[in-house]
């Protein structure tokens, strides 16, 4: 597997995973509002690909002074680590890249993602009905 940066306009790889997610898009909802123009604004976007199939989405996303993340994993291969390698990508981007901290939310049901970012450090910063938000301290 290997990690490849995707940027505006090429996204034909982005588009596959896209099309290719299943149920995983149910809780990572960021394309269903958004073209793919938006990648635009990103600080990164990758995609981790196994034999030139996309399988695993990352990114790191620039609101203002806010940068938040985004992860999402095909769903037949949800179980295999694949989102901790995505996310450890992220976070090696934004040491890199001097950026000190990053956000997310997460559906407050969705317990392996909230397993997932309590492990790599993400604290929980405000609860509300449905979901969370969590930040980073990178260092």
């Amino acid at each position: 597997m290997e990690f490849v940066q995707v940027k505006y306009p090429d996204v034909k790889l982005l588009q596959q995973f896209i099309d290719e997610a299943g149920a995983s898009l149910k809780s990572f909802r960021y394309f269903q509002k958004r073209p793919l123009e938006v990648i635009k604004n990103h600080a990164c976007t990758f995609l981790l690909v196994d034999d030139e199939e996309p399988v695993a989405y990352g990114h790191l996303d620039k609101e203002d002074d806010t940068i938040w993340l985004g992860v999402a994993v095909i769903e037949a291969y949800l179980g295999l680590g694949l989102g901790v390698l995505v996310m450890k990508k992220l976070i090696d981007f934004a040491k890199e890249n001097h950026i000190t901290t990053i956000k997310l939310s997460v559906d407050n049901n969705n317990s392996s993602a909230i397993s997932l970012y309590k492990k790599l450090g993400f604290v929980l910063q405000e609860k509300k009905e449905g979901f969370s938000f969590y930040s980073l301290t990178v260092l």
